[in-house]
């Protein structure tokens, strides 16, 4: 009898029987896990008999192999939430993701985290993103200063420079706090035990209430989804319940861009604003770069001559590490971009700025790795300083509400409607498969698609005079139209 596979493995013929191997998912490694058996048939048995009562066999040791592997399905979700997280979050995924991860995971730890992952059921998962559509579920916890910090600073003789270095707690983190905007809860406990003081003496608590969109809730389930599919893997349970759970519908939400009028708009606000916040801005629309594509943009990655760019690193932020550069967040994000005259120009002006304050503060200047976009001092920019800006600079100006990635957005938009071909969007943006811009996109491709319609109407005097003369069109001829549309 030949080998051959089948659901359960394969049988191989060995001496006078038959091998049979069973798969049970993988180990942390990635490893397959088989177990084996081997199985002789009786003496006289015919090969149709022998082939029946072989896959009869396989059958029975595969149910055997499920009930004696998934024992550990008793381990609580939260148990293995920990376990994903040390064995295969941080050491294999990037830094930011992984902690968005445990950010996540934290928060369903709290209503699901008690069950075990053997009795987690996709009604579980459905009541759990149902409760956080209600008000009340964001359950964000920020802190705001309620002392005169700069005068704390004077009394005890002390900087935000040296507080941040006795901490941990990022400086920026500080001028939060001293300029008295919210800061998170985790850090502001850290800043007050630093200074001597009970939090309640330094902080008040601000709650934010509000429902989670759908978007959010979206995110939750991959989230879960991505932990889940690590336990089937490795062999924990023998399917995913969050595949079948029940999520709210996002199928109305579109990327948020500007069009062509806002864009322009946007530009000309940024005109009156400072050259630190009119480059960095200007130039991610021009670029349509990732934000920390853009905080970790290096002069060496600059080509002036050959007007091109390229995404060598990126700077993040996360509480556990403060700032820190990685590689860009794909292999296809690694790329070169050519981009217009004016976004050089503009980076020529920005360069004789930060020339003219390297100068003036000379051995104060801090210069770490030649960044490109930094602050007054010549620090690299703290990645949300840039998005804050943003978002005050909108309110203020009365633009749509967009956010910093929404530029992003803007500038696949503007190409896409230009007639731009996919693929060319796509690498520019630094997706990993044009499938990605398309998704993401499929609405201003639908409105190009529609543009493109309309190019052949040039062609109407000659193929069809009465659409090109409406005055003299019969009266039925709309509705026939409408019929073949």
């Amino acid at each position: 009898m030949q080998e051959k596979g089948g659901p359960h493995g394969y049988d191989k013929k060995q001496g006078k029987g038959y091998k049979i191997t069973v798969s049970h998912g993988y180990d942390i490694n990635g490893k397959q896990l088989r177990e084996h058996m081997t199985w002789a048939p009786e003496p006289g048995m015919t090969k149709r008999q022998i082939e029946k009562e072989l896959n009869r066999q396989a059958t029975l040791f595969e149910e055997r192999v499920k009930c004696t592997t998934t024992h550990d399905g008793n381990i609580r979700l939260k148990e293995f939430t920990d376990r994903f997280l040390k064995e295969y979050a941080y050491p294999n995924l990037k830094a930011r993701t992984a902690y968005g991860y445990e950010e996540r995971m934290a928060v369903v730890n709290e209503a699901l985290g008690h069950i075990k992952l053997k009795d987690l059921k996709p009604g579980h998962i459905a009541a759990f993103y149902s409760n956080l559509q209600e008000e009340g579920m964001r359950r964000n916890e920020y802190a705001v200063s309620k002392m005169d910090f700069a005068a704390w600073l004077e009394e005890h003789h002390t900087t935000m420079t040296a507080l941040s270095t006795s901490t941990g707690v990022s400086v920026w983190v500080f001028k939060q706090m001293k300029n008295g905007r919210t800061i998170a809860k985790s850090r502001a406990q850290a800043i007050a035990t630093a200074m001597g003081l009970e939090y309640g003496e330094v902080f008040d608590t601000v709650h934010d209430n509000t429902p989670l969109a759908p978007g959010t809730i979206h995110t939750y389930h991959r989230v879960l989804s991505a932990v889940l599919f690590r336990a089937v893997k490795w062999g924990y349970i023998q399917s995913n319940p969050a595949s079948r759970a029940d999520l709210p519908s996002i199928a109305n939400r579109k990327a948020r861009y500007l069009d062509e009028p806002d864009a322009r708009r946007l530009l000309e606000l940024l005109r009156d604003e400072p050259i630190k916040w009119r480059a960095i801005m200007t130039f991610d629309l021009l670029s349509g770069l990732r934000r920390g594509e853009l905080a970790g943009l290096r002069w060496q990655d600059v080509d002036f001559d050959n007007q091109t760019i390229t995404i060598c690193q990126t700077s993040n932020y996360i509480p556990t590490k403060g700032v820190y550069v990685d590689t860009p967040k794909t292999a296809t994000s690694n790329r070169p971009l050519r981009l217009s005259r004016s976004a050089f120009l503009l980076l020529l002006e920005y360069k004789a700025w930060q020339d003219a304050q390297r100068e003036k503060l000379g051995d104060a200047w801090k210069d770490e790795d030649g960044r490109v976009f930094t602050t007054d001092e010549g620090a690299p920019m703290f990645p949300d300083s840039i998005s804050q800006w943003f978002t005050k600079f909108v309110k203020r100006t009365g633009l749509p509400k967009v956010t910093v990635h929404s530029l992003r957005h803007t500038y696949a938009s503007l190409m896409i409607g230009d007639g731009t071909p996919l693929v060319v969007v796509s690498h520019k943006l630094g997706h990993a498969q044009p499938s990605t811009t398309s998704n993401i996109y499929a609405h201003v491709i639908a409105s190009a698609e529609a543009r493109a319609a309309q190019t052949f109407d040039r062609f109407n005097d000659i193929i069809a005079p009465a659409a090109a003369e409406p005055q003299q069109a019969p009266a039925e001829l709309p509705q026939k139209i409408k019929k073949i549309g």
